[in-house]
């Protein structure tokens, strides 16, 4: 049985080409933030090949100047994200590789067991009929790796409207009077009042999204 290839922090920024402090602190927010999980070892985090595909289209979307927020927001929808442990709280949980293959393994030995007895490989030859059948009836389906391109080409497009609002709305907000945009900092100092302005740039990709969307995609 091949072994599955994992690696450290540093090693592993590598393969992604960028800085290991930058790829630590990725895969920290998307436990922080509870979207993706990254195994251990002895206490210590391992990268596996999945953990390479999501950090190397974390990079290429970094590369064209998406947020990490509208980043972590899109990935469950492009990839099937690792889950969390029962008991994971801290970030610092223990997993035991060998006992979690030696499970899996024992897992297989039985559905193995069962597929071998004559009542599942007629269940299984019936079960094939039928599903040619509705086959035959359906339209040709896409393929896994088309329907994970065109959900990719969606995303894509939607973080290029949405950052596109984002510059319209930073335009629109310092065309504002100085009234609205600063605040007083002690008695003879002026600042951005960099909270108004964030709320100010949410609302208004909230409030043009969706006009902004038909325009993108050539809906009326």
């Amino acid at each position: 049985m091949e072994l599955e290839k994992a690696w450290k922090i540093t090693e592993f920024s590598k393969l992604i080409d960028k800085h290991y402090n930058t790829v630590d602190q990725w895969f920290k927010a998307l436990e922080n933030k509870n979207i993706h999980y990254v195994n251990r070892i002895m206490g210590e985090k391992v990268y596996n090949e999945f953990d390479l595909e999501i950090g190397k289209y974390i990079k290429e979307c970094r590369d064209k100047e998406f947020s990490l927020r509208i980043i972590f927001e899109q990935l469950p929808s492009i990839y099937e994200l690792r889950p969390f442990p029962p008991d994971w709280s801290t970030g610092d949980t223990l997993i035991d590789i060998e006992s979690i293959k030696r499970m899996m393994e024992s897992k297989f030995e039985d559905n193995f067991q069962i597929a071998k007895s004559e009542i599942m490989e007629e269940v299984k030859r019936v079960t094939k009929e039928l599903f040619e059948e509705q086959r035959q009836l359906q339209p040709p389906q896409k393929s896994p790796e088309e329907q994970k391109t065109e959900r990719i080409n969606e995303m894509l497009g939607r973080m290029r409207v949405e950052r596109k609002l984002e510059d319209q709305a930073i335009q629109a907000w310092a065309e504002l009077p100085d009234s609205e945009r600063v605040r007083k900092v002690g008695l003879f100092r002026k600042d951005e009042d960099w909270g108004k302005r964030d709320a100010f740039i949410r609302r208004y990709v909230q409030e043009h999204i969706e006009r902004a969307l038909k325009e993108e995609y050539g809906i009326q």
